[in-house]
């Protein structure tokens, strides 16, 4: 086969699934916009020299410049594979029309290196107009003199740096399931659901015991405040967050399904056979909206602290310097410092709000791709055994519902739970008053239902003309 062939089907084989990676691309081209912000307040020389305290605004963005690329890659990867596995059926008719496995490879290098090409563009790009908007924000909230901040080449060069090793790993990925899978096993691989978990009882115990875990950790945070509990913390409610999603809902549908109501109600009985369904193909993604809705929430709660936190510090020192515990020059250095480290902690808070929401979005978009793609044969047959049109639109919409409220339910349940390590990070700050904390926690939980309530109307709208 002539090589100048395969650069054709690598354009046609992403125009002809736009609708599978045009959000891929601009979700994408929005996080490297946003990653390079924050790479540009690392290697300015406005803020370190010009500014005070400009080195300490520094500091706290290094730590975002840093984390960045660990939520990136694992979220990448998990929508790319999503992306393969629905073009299974493009790849195998690609090996029964005689392309060889290292052409296939070739033909997703060249898509992986347009969509590199592309979203950073795009990224650095809006980084470089949203940049300078965004140093005067901070000075005006810092209330200092406005100045233009500096692009860098040393901030381009590291943004390239990390999206181009996660754009290689996703060239590995591709590569080596090219390599490795059979045309036959790619035809069935679109409508085969993710492995579900043997031993459904042992899964659910030990979810809901390393939920339980890493609850009473967080209870028992302000006895002993460290980060090795936190990230222990974490790393349960990972664990017990698979286990109650594949093994405690398994359960209770499996339940559900034996109880002498769904041998007198039909429609009910469609309801849990179908979420049985889809819970089975879909745990591990209602698991990632879980997650990275925590992750939003959770540093949206930060940042509301942070904000509304900031007041109650200052007068606290104000008080001490009215008992006498400060000098007035010593008092207005260290509320000034506060207020310059507050301001700092809450704009990278809202940087890794957006990304973190953007995930949220981005996964529940294509999960519901998946279940509308599903559904037009699921509803086909629904009608072909005696439901109304009407009844099984009802019936589908209610298994949806239930499924977009499991990770909103598991999102709010969590930050409640985590909020005591939230008052012991907030008390690091000095910030320990109860209706600071509750109200930044209801505030926080009140924006991010607002969102995810938008996100599923619009999913749901996207669905409806799926499969209509």
């Amino acid at each position: 086969m002539r090589n100048a062939l395969l650069p054709h089907l690598a354009v046609r084989g992403l125009t002809g699934s736009r609708r599978l990676y045009l959000p891929f691309l601009l979700s994408t081209a929005f996080m490297a916009m946003v990653y390079t912000v924050i790479a540009c307040f690392v290697h300015d020389p406005l803020l370190g020299e010009t500014i005070a305290g400009g080195n300490n605004i520094q500091t706290l963005m290094s730590v975002g410049y840093l984390l960045l690329p660990v939520v990136l890659a694992p979220f990448l990867v998990y929508i790319y594979s999503y992306l393969l596995k629905n073009r299974s059926r493009e790849l195998a008719l690609y090996a029964i029309l005689g392309l060889e496995r290292r052409h296939i490879a070739l033909v997703l290098l060249i898509e992986n290196a347009l969509c590199f090409a592309v979203s950073l563009l795009l990224g650095l790009g809006g980084g470089a107009l949203v940049y300078p908007l965004t140093v005067r924000a901070l000075l005006a909230a810092l209330r200092l003199p406005a100045a233009r901040g500096t692009l860098s080449a040393a901030s381009l060069l590291g943004v390239t740096r990390v999206f181009a090793v996660c754009f290689a790993l996703l060239v590995a990925i591709g590569v080596w399931r090219a390599a490795c899978a059979r045309p036959v096993s790619l035809l069935r691989e679109q409508t085969q659901g993710e492995k579900p978990m043997r031993g459904r009882l042992p899964v659910a115990v030990g979810g809901v015991l390393c939920l339980l875990a890493a609850y009473t950790l967080s209870a028992t945070s302000r006895l002993a405040p460290s980060l090795h509990s936190f990230m222990v913390a974490l790393a349960l409610v990972i664990l017990g967050t698979y286990g109650v999603f594949t093994g405690v809902s398994a359960e209770v549908l499996r339940r559900l399904r034996r109880s002498p109501r769904m041998h007198t109600d039909a429609s009910a009985l469609v309801v849990v056979s179908g979420l049985q369904h889809r819970l089975r193909k879909n745990a591990a993604g209602l698991v990632n909206i879980c997650l990275f809705g925590c992750a939003a929430l959770f540093t949206l709660c930060c940042s509301f602290c942070v904000l509304l936190g900031q007041d109650t510090v200052i007068a606290r020192i104000g008080r001490a310097v009215v008992e006498g515990q400060f000098g007035l020059n010593t008092a207005d250095v260290a509320a000034r410092e506060i207020e310059m480290l507050f301001t700092t902690l809450a704009f990278l808070g809202v940087f890794f709000v957006l990304v973190f929401l953007a995930c949220t979005a981005l996964v529940l978009y294509y999960k519901q791709l998946a279940e509308s793609t599903e559904d037009v044969g699921r509803l086909r047959i629904l009608r072909a055994v005696g439901l109304s049109d009407a009844r099984a639109a009802h019936t589908v919409r209610r298994q949806l519902r239930t499924l977009f409220l499991l990770p909103l339910g598991g999102t709010l349940l969590h930050i409640a739970g985590a909020t005591p390590f939230l008052c012991t990070f907030m008390s690091l700050l000095a910030i320990d008053a109860p209706e600071v904390i509750g109200g930044s926690v209801a505030l926080a939980m009140l924006v991010f239902c607002l969102f995810y309530l938008l996100c599923y109307r619009a999913t749901v709208r996207a669905y409806l003309r799926a499969v209509a």
